[in-house]
């Protein structure tokens, strides 16, 4: 009787202690389930705060795509309050720019930020930016994302944009930072739809693309890569790092597919063409559509700091080679004085001739030889396109072109829905003719017709695209074809993409600003 007691209460002990044992290990569970729970949570939030702020950057992207220049157009509704830091510019020393307001000072291209005053009650706000499809539902907005934004302008590198997001009134905060552009045709050195071939001596600076294949002559450099649809048959003597893409590449060249998935093919900018139209017609541009014009003149020039451009009209019936020589003609009589238009495009229904060497209004660049001419200078980003896919015409160079500040954000592209045109005739005493622009010849070729002084020299800098490959030397023994650095990381206004679509790279988390920290 005595051992059956003792069994009895070592059973009750061992019934006690596994229930205890149980209870602590439920409520480990329990402990271990809210605290994942609670990280979950957490984490989710975080998540969500990526989120927003990552789409606030592709939203950025994407204006980008349409207005290449939109960072020097407005401050975004996202960024904080930018202050103007170039000295030469109007804007410095003047009261910071508030979100969602144009940026008034083209020329001020270094900037600072400080907290936004959305109210104007002169104090910060508190309150973040909200877009509309980030304004959550929870009662006084506490699911809300709010973003604030820096933009970091393209000097020497990509377009770099922060991005901080949090979540309604709560601590959590990311920051996320990347660079962003759309991958534009200026971004070419020369495009061709066909064979492209250098003489010797040749040396080229930039992106070299062929629909066919590329010979370089002897002694020819290249300083970036070089790519050809079908074979490079000669290959230059490669340079900073530049190398080969052809396709089915073999020894040392690399397979074009991994650099662009599709061939380039022309036919496929007619579309970003029409948007160029549509942008200068019905976005705010110069829109020069004239039942009775005949042919146009365009100018640019600076007037008291401020660009301009100088259009002439011609309502007298000529052939199409007739413009080629007669840039200068007295029949270009009506003439009227624009500014450089905010969304920086002109389109004209006619034929047209780029610059007027006798102007008197204005300015003879001595920083392109003393030639006695009045060049062709533009302060301001613009794109000019003449024609279109059903009514093809030509652009015209009948002077030097330049920019008034060539380490600027100032760009020129030049679009004839036919050929570029190179008169020879504006070369000037001084022998030489000097073309700044992004040059696109969609239907055919860029060429130069005479007369031109003997020995003349033809100097551009930018990028040249043409379907067909063009004649330059019989009219220029000697050409000087430089790329401008520029066109790596800013495109003309609305210039055709290679793809259409932005992109951007160097996606990375960084800590916290101080003006974020909670």
């Amino acid at each position: 009787m005595h051992r059956l007691r003792n069994e009895s209460g070592l059973a009750l002990a061992t019934v006690l202690v596994t229930i205890l044992l149980l209870s602590m290990f439920t409520t480990l569970l329990l402990r271990e389930a809210v605290t994942q729970r609670q990280q979950s949570e957490f984490q989710a939030r975080e998540d969500v705060v990526v989120t927003g702020a990552e789409a606030m950057l592709e939203r950025y992207a994407a204006k980008l795509t349409i207005d290449p220049l939109y960072f020097v157009h407005w401050v975004d509704e996202g960024e904080r309050a930018r202050v103007c830091q170039t000295t030469t510019s109007a804007g410095f020393g003047q009261p910071a720019v508030q979100p969602g307001n144009q940026w008034p000072w083209s020329d001020c291209e270094e900037w600072t930020y400080e907290d936004p005053d959305r109210d104007g009650d002169g104090n910060p706000d508190t309150d973040w930016y909200v877009h509309p499809t980030l304004d959550g539902v929870v009662a006084e907005a506490r699911d809300d994302i709010g973003v604030l934004m820096e933009v970091y302008p393209p000097v020497g590198k990509p377009l770099e944009v922060l991005v901080v997001g949090r979540r309604g009134e709560w601590v959590h905060r990311r920051a996320i930072s990347a660079t962003v552009q759309a991958t534009s045709l200026s971004e070419f050195y020369r495009v061709t739809e066909n064979d492209l071939s250098y003489g010797s001596n040749r040396e080229t600076w930039g992106k070299v693309y062929s629909g066919g294949d590329v010979t370089y002559g002897s002694n020819g450099k290249a300083h970036a890569d070089v790519f050809a649809e079908d074979r490079i048959v000669a290959p230059p003597q490669w340079l900073d790092g530049a190398e080969g893409w052809q396709s089915s590449p073999t020894g040392s060249y690399n397979d074009i597919r991994d650099a662009y998935p599709q061939p380039l093919d022309f036919n496929d900018f007619w579309d970003d063409l029409d948007t160029i139209k549509s942008a200068a017609c019905s976005g705010g541009g110069v829109c020069l559509d004239d039942a009775n014009a005949k042919g146009w003149r365009i100018h640019p020039f600076v007037s008291g700091g401020v660009g301009k451009l100088r259009v002439c009209k011609s309502t007298t019936n000529q052939s199409e080679t007739w413009w080629w020589t007669n840039g200068q003609s007295t029949q270009f009589n009506t003439c009227t004085t624009y500014d450089i238009p905010t969304n920086g495009t002109v389109w004209a229904n006619q034929h047209v001739v780029i610059g007027d060497r006798s102007f008197a209004g204005g300015t003879n660049d001595n920083r392109l030889g003393p030639d006695a001419f009045s060049e062709a200078i533009l302060k301001g980003s613009l794109t000019i396109y003449a024609g279109t896919v059903t009514d093809k015409k030509n652009i015209i160079l009948n002077a030097d072109t330049s920019y008034d500040d060539p380490n600027s954000f100032d760009v020129l592209g030049l679009i004839a829905s036919d050929e570029v045109i190179v008169y020879g005739g504006a070369t000037g005493t001084d022998k030489k003719f000097y073309i700044n622009a992004a040059l696109l010849g969609q239907y055919n070729r860029w060429i130069a017709v005479g007369p031109t002084p003997s020995n003349s020299t033809l100097i551009t800098s930018g990028s040249i695209a043409t379907r067909s490959t063009g004649s330059i030397s019989g009219e220029f023994p000697i050409a000087n074809y430089g790329f401008d650095d520029r066109f790596e990381f800013i495109r003309p206004p609305f210039y055709p993409l290679l793809i259409n679509d932005w992109s951007y790279e160097d996606w990375t988390e960084l800590p916290l600003p101080s003006w974020a920290a909670p």
